[in-house]
């Protein structure tokens, strides 16, 4: 089991502890961790063979010093792992399956997987949008009203509908007219 390179270590870290290592060789043998040249992290990594010559991996990434080290080891980076982690948290593989397309049905289900949500996520917006532009066309309708005298005033008392049998308004019949009471109150003073 040598899921853990502790390789230089520049800022001493712990590494995960021995069970953890044990959870995750269990969980899939060909994830690596490695602490971080360039931080306080570590990186976690797969083994799979690179196809780039190690001149060209050097010359490229000479500032990148994780990367030189992860392609010497013929590793591929797949996230990052915060040195003050908490190693128990199931969260940590939850996230790694949702990263395996072969854990989730293999490549082609995994991508109409991704476009499905990103399907559904245009969808949302797209809805979330035209009610929030339904919302500015009934204000600017309201304001252009005002603006030319035909309201008053921009707010409008709205209701929800209530069934007839519930109904507590009083109801009038549509053939008489509104009258309404007009009183006068006169003080001597």
């Amino acid at each position: 089991m040598t899921n853990y390179y502790p390789d230089v270590n520049r800022f001493k870290l712990a590494g995960p502890p021995v069970w953890f290592q044990k959870q995750l060789w269990d969980f899939d043998p060909s994830l690596v961790i490695v602490p971080s040249k360039q931080g306080f992290y570590y990186r976690l990594s797969q083994r799979r063979p690179l196809l780039l010559s190690a001149k060209i991996v050097n010359d490229v990434l000479k500032e990148q010093a994780d990367t030189q080290m992860l392609a010497r080891y013929g590793l591929v980076p797949v996230t990052t792992i915060l040195a003050t982690c908490n190693w128990s948290n199931p969260l940590l593989f939850v996230e790694l399956q949702r990263r395996a397309p072969w854990r989730m049905g293999g490549a082609e289900k995994f991508s109409a997987m991704i476009d499905g949500q990103e399907r559904q996520e245009l969808i949302d917006k797209n809805i979330q949008q035209d009610e929030h532009l339904s919302y500015l066309a009934k204000d600017a309708w309201k304001f252009y009203q005002q603006r030319t005298g035909l309201r008053s005033h921009l707010w409008s008392p709205t209701t929800k509908h209530q069934p007839s049998s519930v109904s507590s308004a009083p109801k009038r019949s549509p053939k008489s007219s509104y009258r309404p009471d007009v009183m006068s109150t006169w003080l001597n003073r």
